[in-house]
Protein backbone atom coordinates (compact mmCIF):
# COMPACT_ATOMS: atom_id res chain seq x y z
CA UNK A 1 0.00 0.00 0.00
CA UNK A 2 2.90 2.43 0.54
CA UNK A 3 4.20 1.26 -2.23
CA UNK A 4 1.45 1.95 -4.18
CA UNK A 5 0.83 5.74 -2.71
CA UNK A 6 4.01 6.88 -3.40
CA UNK A 7 3.55 5.93 -7.03
CA UNK A 8 0.50 7.82 -7.25
CA UNK A 9 2.06 10.59 -5.19
CA UNK A 10 5.24 10.55 -7.61
CA UNK A 11 2.63 9.97 -10.98
CA UNK A 12 0.43 13.71 -9.60
CA UNK A 13 3.57 15.52 -9.39
CA UNK A 14 4.64 14.32 -12.81
CA UNK A 15 1.16 15.13 -14.31
CA UNK A 16 1.67 18.27 -12.35
CA UNK A 17 5.09 19.15 -13.94
CA UNK A 18 3.27 18.73 -17.41
CA UNK A 19 0.23 20.67 -17.04
CA UNK A 20 2.48 23.18 -15.55
CA UNK A 21 4.84 23.06 -17.90
CA UNK A 22 2.44 23.01 -21.00
CA UNK A 23 0.33 25.98 -19.90
CA UNK A 24 3.62 27.92 -19.11
CA UNK A 25 4.64 27.52 -23.09
CA UNK A 26 0.95 28.16 -23.44
CA UNK A 27 0.80 31.67 -21.71
CA UNK A 28 4.47 32.55 -22.88
CA UNK A 29 3.14 32.15 -26.35
CA UNK A 30 -0.21 34.14 -26.04
CA UNK A 31 1.52 37.29 -24.63
CA UNK A 32 4.02 36.92 -27.37
CA UNK A 33 1.02 36.76 -29.96
CA UNK A 34 -0.72 39.96 -28.36
CA UNK A 35 2.99 41.90 -28.03
CA UNK A 36 3.46 40.93 -32.30
CA UNK A 37 0.30 42.13 -33.21
CA UNK A 38 0.49 45.30 -31.02
CA UNK A 39 4.15 46.46 -32.28
CA UNK A 40 2.81 45.37 -36.20
CA UNK A 41 -0.37 47.89 -35.66
CA UNK A 42 2.21 50.55 -34.20
CA UNK A 43 4.18 49.94 -37.07
CA UNK A 44 1.37 50.01 -39.38
CA UNK A 45 0.53 53.09 -37.77
CA UNK A 46 3.65 54.73 -38.25
CA UNK A 47 3.79 53.90 -41.38
CA UNK A 48 0.54 55.34 -41.85
CA UNK A 49 1.52 58.81 -40.38
CA UNK A 50 4.87 58.65 -41.95
CA UNK A 51 3.04 58.25 -45.31
CA UNK A 52 0.29 61.18 -44.69
CA UNK A 53 2.98 63.19 -43.27
CA UNK A 54 4.88 62.75 -46.37
CA UNK A 55 2.26 63.14 -48.62
CA UNK A 56 1.11 66.79 -47.30
CA UNK A 57 4.73 68.10 -47.29
CA UNK A 58 4.69 66.89 -51.14
CA UNK A 59 1.05 68.67 -51.62
CA UNK A 60 2.52 71.97 -49.41
CA UNK A 61 5.88 71.54 -51.90
CA UNK A 62 3.39 71.70 -54.83
CA UNK A 63 1.44 74.30 -54.27
CA UNK A 64 4.49 76.84 -53.42
CA UNK A 65 6.02 75.33 -56.59
CA UNK A 66 2.59 76.10 -58.15
CA UNK A 67 2.92 80.25 -56.84
CA UNK A 68 6.45 80.47 -57.74
CA UNK A 69 5.46 79.35 -61.01
CA UNK A 70 2.52 81.19 -61.55
CA UNK A 71 4.64 84.21 -60.25
CA UNK A 72 7.27 83.69 -62.52
CA UNK A 73 4.92 83.39 -65.33
CA UNK A 74 3.68 87.05 -64.76
CA UNK A 75 7.10 88.47 -64.32
CA UNK A 76 8.32 86.57 -67.66
CA UNK A 77 5.27 87.93 -69.28
CA UNK A 78 5.10 91.51 -68.27
CA UNK A 79 9.27 91.36 -68.96
CA UNK A 80 8.14 90.39 -72.62
CA UNK A 81 5.37 92.78 -73.33
CA UNK A 82 7.50 95.80 -71.96
CA UNK A 83 10.45 94.58 -74.49
CA UNK A 84 8.01 94.48 -77.23
CA UNK A 85 6.91 98.02 -75.92
CA UNK A 86 3.20 99.13 -76.76
CA UNK A 87 2.20 97.51 -79.85
CA UNK A 88 0.48 94.64 -80.93
CA UNK A 89 -2.09 92.77 -78.89
CA UNK A 90 -1.12 94.86 -75.72
CA UNK A 91 -2.24 98.39 -77.84
CA UNK A 92 -4.86 96.89 -79.68
CA UNK A 93 -6.09 96.06 -75.93
CA UNK A 94 -5.25 99.32 -74.05
CA UNK A 95 -7.36 101.11 -76.99
CA UNK A 96 -10.24 98.93 -76.71
CA UNK A 97 -9.98 99.33 -72.69
CA UNK A 98 -9.57 103.78 -73.38
CA UNK A 99 -12.57 103.57 -75.69
CA UNK A 100 -14.58 101.73 -73.31
CA UNK A 101 -13.16 103.47 -70.06
CA UNK A 102 -14.03 107.00 -72.03
CA UNK A 103 -17.42 106.28 -72.91
CA UNK A 104 -18.41 106.44 -69.33
CA UNK A 105 -16.34 109.59 -68.90
CA UNK A 106 -19.51 111.63 -67.36
CA UNK A 107 -21.97 108.43 -66.43
CA UNK A 108 -22.49 107.25 -63.24
CA UNK A 109 -19.67 104.33 -63.46
CA UNK A 110 -17.06 107.15 -64.23
CA UNK A 111 -13.78 106.26 -65.73
CA UNK A 112 -11.40 103.49 -64.57
CA UNK A 113 -8.56 104.61 -61.80
CA UNK A 114 -6.38 101.27 -62.68
CA UNK A 115 -5.88 102.88 -66.08
CA UNK A 116 -4.35 106.30 -64.74
CA UNK A 117 -1.01 106.63 -62.41
CA UNK A 118 -2.17 107.95 -58.87
CA UNK A 119 0.01 110.78 -59.97
CA UNK A 120 -1.15 111.34 -63.34
CA UNK A 121 -0.81 115.04 -64.71
CA UNK A 122 -3.73 116.21 -66.27
CA UNK A 123 -4.36 119.61 -68.20
CA UNK A 124 -6.37 121.57 -70.64
CA UNK A 125 -6.71 125.77 -71.62
CA UNK A 126 -8.93 125.80 -68.32
CA UNK A 127 -7.71 123.29 -65.64
CA UNK A 128 -4.26 121.55 -64.39
CA UNK A 129 -4.25 119.08 -61.53
CA UNK A 130 -1.86 116.42 -60.81
CA UNK A 131 -3.02 113.80 -59.44
CA UNK A 132 -5.73 111.23 -60.32
CA UNK A 133 -8.55 112.42 -57.77
CA UNK A 134 -7.62 115.88 -58.75
CA UNK A 135 -8.21 114.62 -62.44
CA UNK A 136 -11.63 112.70 -61.40
CA UNK A 137 -12.51 115.78 -59.42
CA UNK A 138 -12.44 117.68 -62.44
CA UNK A 139 -14.78 115.32 -64.02
CA UNK A 140 -17.26 115.51 -61.39
CA UNK A 141 -17.55 118.20 -61.40
CA UNK A 142 -18.33 119.08 -65.10
CA UNK A 143 -20.83 116.30 -64.98
CA UNK A 144 -22.57 117.53 -62.06
CA UNK A 145 -22.71 121.48 -63.37
CA UNK A 146 -22.47 121.50 -66.58
CA UNK A 147 -24.40 118.02 -68.00
CA UNK A 148 -21.92 117.39 -70.68
CA UNK A 149 -22.14 115.19 -73.35
CA UNK A 150 -18.70 113.34 -75.10
CA UNK A 151 -18.42 111.55 -78.00
CA UNK A 152 -15.21 110.47 -78.96
CA UNK A 153 -14.54 109.76 -83.14
CA UNK A 154 -11.06 108.44 -83.09
CA UNK A 155 -7.97 106.87 -81.04
CA UNK A 156 -4.56 105.90 -82.40
CA UNK A 157 -1.00 105.38 -81.27
CA UNK A 158 0.68 108.66 -82.27
CA UNK A 159 4.17 107.89 -80.48
CA UNK A 160 5.89 105.31 -78.66
CA UNK A 161 4.32 105.55 -75.81
CA UNK A 162 1.43 108.30 -76.79
CA UNK A 163 -2.24 107.47 -77.82
CA UNK A 164 -4.29 109.98 -78.86
CA UNK A 165 -8.18 110.98 -79.40
CA UNK A 166 -10.31 113.50 -81.36
CA UNK A 167 -13.62 113.87 -79.71
CA UNK A 168 -16.73 116.60 -79.64
CA UNK A 169 -18.10 117.74 -76.32
CA UNK A 170 -21.54 119.79 -75.41
CA UNK A 171 -22.69 121.36 -72.10
CA UNK A 172 -25.38 122.73 -71.16
CA UNK A 173 -25.12 125.66 -68.42
CA UNK A 174 -28.13 125.28 -65.52
CA UNK A 175 -31.14 127.78 -66.48
CA UNK A 176 -30.03 129.49 -63.16
CA UNK A 177 -28.62 132.17 -63.64
CA UNK A 178 -28.03 131.92 -67.85
CA UNK A 179 -31.85 132.25 -68.27
CA UNK A 180 -31.62 132.18 -72.12
CA UNK A 181 -29.69 128.60 -71.41
CA UNK A 182 -26.81 128.53 -73.45
CA UNK A 183 -25.39 125.37 -75.09
CA UNK A 184 -21.65 125.01 -75.14
CA UNK A 185 -19.58 122.93 -77.81
CA UNK A 186 -16.14 122.21 -77.84
CA UNK A 187 -14.02 120.20 -80.44
CA UNK A 188 -10.21 118.65 -80.21
CA UNK A 189 -7.65 116.21 -79.22
CA UNK A 190 -6.99 114.45 -75.64
CA UNK A 191 -2.99 113.52 -76.05
CA UNK A 192 -2.19 110.50 -73.30
CA UNK A 193 1.20 109.31 -72.59
CA UNK A 194 1.65 106.41 -71.34
CA UNK A 195 4.01 104.89 -68.81
CA UNK A 196 6.66 102.57 -70.46
CA UNK A 197 6.16 100.12 -68.36
CA UNK A 198 3.84 97.31 -68.61
CA UNK A 199 0.38 97.59 -68.07
CA UNK A 200 1.67 101.03 -69.56
CA UNK A 201 -1.14 103.67 -67.13
CA UNK A 202 -1.80 106.73 -68.52
CA UNK A 203 0.71 109.57 -66.90
CA UNK A 204 -0.16 112.50 -68.45
CA UNK A 205 -3.21 113.73 -70.26
CA UNK A 206 -3.00 116.97 -72.23
CA UNK A 207 -6.42 118.31 -73.94
CA UNK A 208 -6.26 120.95 -76.95
CA UNK A 209 -9.32 122.70 -78.77
CA UNK A 210 -9.48 123.34 -81.81
CA UNK A 211 -10.73 127.11 -81.45
CA UNK A 212 -7.75 128.21 -80.43
CA UNK A 213 -4.71 128.56 -80.72
CA UNK A 214 -3.07 128.97 -77.32
CA UNK A 215 -3.47 125.99 -75.67
CA UNK A 216 -1.84 127.37 -72.34
CA UNK A 217 -3.59 127.16 -68.78
CA UNK A 218 -5.91 130.20 -68.46
CA UNK A 219 -4.92 131.90 -71.70
CA UNK A 220 -6.62 134.92 -72.73
CA UNK A 221 -7.60 133.25 -76.03
CA UNK A 222 -9.15 130.16 -73.65
CA UNK A 223 -10.93 132.45 -71.51
CA UNK A 224 -12.48 134.21 -74.79
CA UNK A 225 -13.13 131.31 -75.98
CA UNK A 226 -15.67 129.87 -73.60
CA UNK A 227 -17.26 134.10 -72.53
CA UNK A 228 -18.28 134.25 -76.06
CA UNK A 229 -20.08 131.01 -76.07
CA UNK A 230 -22.07 131.81 -72.78
CA UNK A 231 -23.00 135.20 -73.87
CA UNK A 232 -24.23 133.96 -77.40
CA UNK A 233 -27.92 134.49 -76.97
CA UNK A 234 -28.92 132.71 -79.85
CA UNK A 235 -32.29 130.49 -79.21
CA UNK A 236 -33.31 127.36 -80.49
CA UNK A 237 -37.17 127.09 -79.95
CA UNK A 238 -37.70 125.03 -77.94
CA UNK A 239 -39.83 121.55 -78.28
CA UNK A 240 -39.42 121.68 -82.21
CA UNK A 241 -37.27 118.97 -83.96
CA UNK A 242 -34.58 119.65 -85.32
CA UNK A 243 -31.79 117.48 -88.32
CA UNK A 244 -29.40 115.48 -86.36
CA UNK A 245 -26.39 116.69 -86.36
CA UNK A 246 -22.56 116.39 -85.03
CA UNK A 247 -20.05 118.96 -84.62
CA UNK A 248 -16.76 117.81 -85.57
CA UNK A 249 -14.83 120.55 -85.35
CA UNK A 250 -15.38 123.83 -84.00
CA UNK A 251 -13.05 126.58 -84.82
CA UNK A 252 -12.63 130.00 -83.98
CA UNK A 253 -15.05 132.03 -86.47
CA UNK A 254 -17.09 128.63 -87.63
CA UNK A 255 -17.87 124.38 -87.27
CA UNK A 256 -17.87 122.23 -89.53
CA UNK A 257 -21.04 119.25 -89.04
CA UNK A 258 -21.77 116.09 -90.35
CA UNK A 259 -26.24 115.55 -90.71
CA UNK A 260 -27.84 112.58 -90.80
CA UNK A 261 -29.93 112.33 -93.62
CA UNK A 262 -33.71 113.96 -93.31
CA UNK A 263 -36.39 114.68 -94.99
CA UNK A 264 -37.76 118.22 -96.55
CA UNK A 265 -40.78 119.90 -98.53
CA UNK A 266 -39.58 122.06 -101.06
CA UNK A 267 -40.46 125.00 -102.89
CA UNK A 268 -39.17 127.38 -105.19
CA UNK A 269 -39.04 131.14 -104.43
CA UNK A 270 -39.22 133.34 -107.76
CA UNK A 271 -37.18 136.23 -106.35
CA UNK A 272 -34.02 137.84 -106.57
CA UNK A 273 -33.55 139.79 -103.29
CA UNK A 274 -31.66 136.71 -101.27
CA UNK A 275 -32.78 133.86 -99.36
CA UNK A 276 -34.58 135.42 -96.15
CA UNK A 277 -38.25 133.90 -95.88
CA UNK A 278 -39.45 137.32 -95.00
CA UNK A 279 -38.00 139.56 -97.02
CA UNK A 280 -40.36 140.00 -99.72
CA UNK A 281 -43.56 138.96 -100.81
CA UNK A 282 -42.75 136.06 -103.22
CA UNK A 283 -40.20 134.44 -100.40
CA UNK A 284 -44.03 135.00 -98.29
CA UNK A 285 -45.52 133.20 -100.80
CA UNK A 286 -43.46 130.37 -100.68
CA UNK A 287 -43.03 129.74 -97.23
CA UNK A 288 -46.75 130.18 -97.14
CA UNK A 289 -47.30 127.19 -99.50
CA UNK A 290 -44.91 125.27 -97.45
CA UNK A 291 -46.48 125.84 -94.25
CA UNK A 292 -50.04 124.84 -96.32
CA UNK A 293 -48.62 121.23 -96.75
CA UNK A 294 -47.66 120.97 -93.09
CA UNK A 295 -51.04 121.87 -91.72
CA UNK A 296 -52.93 119.95 -93.98
CA UNK A 297 -52.45 120.59 -97.58
CA UNK A 298 -51.90 117.28 -98.35
CA UNK A 299 -53.26 113.80 -100.04
CA UNK A 300 -54.11 112.77 -96.11
CA UNK A 301 -55.58 116.27 -95.04
CA UNK A 302 -53.03 115.45 -91.85
CA UNK A 303 -51.29 118.12 -90.17
CA UNK A 304 -47.92 117.71 -89.01
CA UNK A 305 -45.73 118.54 -86.25
CA UNK A 306 -43.78 121.87 -86.67
CA UNK A 307 -40.18 121.72 -87.26
CA UNK A 308 -36.92 123.94 -87.19
CA UNK A 309 -35.19 125.36 -89.20
CA UNK A 310 -36.15 126.55 -92.48
CA UNK A 311 -33.84 126.17 -94.95
CA UNK A 312 -33.51 128.36 -97.91
CA UNK A 313 -30.75 128.60 -100.97
CA UNK A 314 -28.84 130.85 -103.11
CA UNK A 315 -30.47 128.86 -106.07
CA UNK A 316 -33.61 130.26 -105.09
CA UNK A 317 -35.46 127.42 -103.33
CA UNK A 318 -36.89 127.10 -100.00
CA UNK A 319 -37.26 123.78 -97.37
CA UNK A 320 -38.94 123.01 -94.66
CA UNK A 321 -37.65 119.82 -92.73
CA UNK A 322 -40.30 117.27 -92.48
CA UNK A 323 -40.43 114.48 -89.72
CA UNK A 324 -39.47 110.52 -91.42
CA UNK A 325 -42.68 109.65 -90.14
CA UNK A 326 -44.29 111.94 -92.56
CA UNK A 327 -42.09 111.54 -95.91
CA UNK A 328 -44.99 109.56 -97.15
CA UNK A 329 -47.38 112.07 -97.05
CA UNK A 330 -47.96 114.06 -100.71
CA UNK A 331 -48.71 117.40 -101.12
CA UNK A 332 -51.80 118.25 -103.10
CA UNK A 333 -50.01 122.24 -104.11
CA UNK A 334 -47.54 120.86 -107.39
CA UNK A 335 -45.02 123.26 -106.64
CA UNK A 336 -44.30 121.42 -103.40
CA UNK A 337 -42.36 118.26 -103.52
CA UNK A 338 -41.17 116.37 -100.66
CA UNK A 339 -37.54 114.89 -100.99
CA UNK A 340 -35.00 113.36 -98.82
CA UNK A 341 -31.33 114.68 -97.99
CA UNK A 342 -28.69 112.33 -97.66
CA UNK A 343 -26.16 112.59 -94.93
CA UNK A 344 -23.87 115.87 -95.83
CA UNK A 345 -20.95 117.70 -94.13
CA UNK A 346 -20.79 122.03 -93.80
CA UNK A 347 -18.93 124.21 -92.99
CA UNK A 348 -21.20 126.30 -91.04
CA UNK A 349 -21.22 130.59 -89.47
CA UNK A 350 -23.49 131.62 -87.13
CA UNK A 351 -25.09 135.11 -86.65
CA UNK A 352 -28.28 136.55 -84.93
CA UNK A 353 -30.22 139.37 -85.96
CA UNK A 354 -32.32 139.77 -89.31
CA UNK A 355 -31.18 137.84 -91.93
CA UNK A 356 -31.35 139.95 -94.59
CA UNK A 357 -29.29 139.50 -98.10
CA UNK A 358 -26.33 142.08 -96.98
CA UNK A 359 -26.08 140.55 -93.94
CA UNK A 360 -26.51 137.01 -95.17
CA UNK A 361 -23.79 137.58 -98.04
CA UNK A 362 -21.60 139.29 -95.72
CA UNK A 363 -21.29 136.34 -93.55
CA UNK A 364 -20.93 133.77 -96.24
CA UNK A 365 -17.78 135.82 -97.55
CA UNK A 366 -16.40 135.78 -93.88
CA UNK A 367 -16.78 132.29 -93.58
CA UNK A 368 -14.81 131.32 -96.59
CA UNK A 369 -12.30 133.53 -95.33
CA UNK A 370 -12.00 131.93 -92.17
CA UNK A 371 -11.93 128.49 -94.01
CA UNK A 372 -8.58 129.86 -95.76
CA UNK A 373 -7.44 131.14 -92.31
CA UNK A 374 -7.66 127.73 -90.60
CA UNK A 375 -5.87 125.79 -93.46
CA UNK A 376 -2.97 128.27 -93.01
CA UNK A 377 -2.52 127.39 -89.60
CA UNK A 378 -3.78 123.76 -89.50
CA UNK A 379 -1.22 121.77 -91.29
CA UNK A 380 -3.43 119.00 -92.86
CA UNK A 381 -6.61 120.67 -93.08
CA UNK A 382 -7.97 121.65 -96.29
CA UNK A 383 -11.80 122.46 -96.46
CA UNK A 384 -13.41 121.52 -100.05
CA UNK A 385 -16.10 123.94 -100.50
CA UNK A 386 -18.86 122.36 -103.16
CA UNK A 387 -19.59 124.71 -106.19
CA UNK A 388 -23.18 126.50 -107.33
CA UNK A 389 -25.54 128.38 -105.29
CA UNK A 390 -27.86 125.42 -104.51
CA UNK A 391 -24.42 124.38 -102.03
CA UNK A 392 -25.03 127.53 -100.32
CA UNK A 393 -27.99 128.30 -97.74
CA UNK A 394 -29.60 130.11 -95.30
CA UNK A 395 -30.88 128.51 -92.21
CA UNK A 396 -33.17 130.49 -89.68
CA UNK A 397 -34.58 128.67 -86.63
CA UNK A 398 -36.87 131.54 -85.19
CA UNK A 399 -40.05 133.17 -85.93
CA UNK A 400 -40.51 137.06 -87.35
CA UNK A 401 -41.95 137.58 -83.34
CA UNK A 402 -38.42 136.32 -81.62
CA UNK A 403 -36.15 139.32 -80.25
CA UNK A 404 -33.26 139.42 -83.51
CA UNK A 405 -30.95 139.20 -80.56
CA UNK A 406 -32.45 136.09 -79.53
CA UNK A 407 -32.40 134.84 -83.29
CA UNK A 408 -30.60 131.84 -84.49
CA UNK A 409 -29.19 131.68 -88.04
CA UNK A 410 -26.78 129.94 -90.22
CA UNK A 411 -25.27 130.42 -93.57
CA UNK A 412 -23.91 126.92 -94.56
CA UNK A 413 -21.42 126.10 -97.25
CA UNK A 414 -21.47 122.50 -98.50
CA UNK A 415 -18.44 120.42 -98.16
CA UNK A 416 -16.89 117.73 -100.78
CA UNK A 417 -14.88 116.70 -97.83
CA UNK A 418 -15.15 113.14 -95.89
CA UNK A 419 -16.00 112.42 -92.17
CA UNK A 420 -12.53 111.27 -91.97
CA UNK A 421 -10.60 114.30 -93.16
CA UNK A 422 -11.98 115.76 -89.87
CA UNK A 423 -11.42 113.16 -87.19
CA UNK A 424 -7.97 112.35 -88.18
CA UNK A 425 -6.09 113.05 -85.91
CA UNK A 426 -3.27 115.91 -87.13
Amino acid sequence: GLETMRCSVLHSSAASRCCGSSYGRSGRRSSRSVFVRFHRQRVAASSFESSSSSSSSSSSSVDVDGAAQTTTTTETRKEEEESKGLTGETLQKLKRDLTEDLSHLFDDRGIDPKLYAENVVFTDPLSKYESFSGYNFNIQMLKNVFKPIYTMHSIEKTNDFEITTRWTMKMYLPSFPFLWNPELTFTGRSIMEMDQRFPHECVKHVDTWDSIENQTYLSPEAVQEVLKQVFNFAKTPENLKTPKYVTLRRYRDFEVREYEKFFVAETTVNSNTGSAKMEDSEAGQAFNRLAGYIFGKNEQNEKMEMTTPVFSNKNQKMQFVVEESSNSIKPVDGSVAVKDRERFLVAVASFSGIANKEITDETEKKLREAMKREESINDGVEFLPRRGDEFVELAQYNDPFTNPLQRRNEVLIALENIRDDFIALV
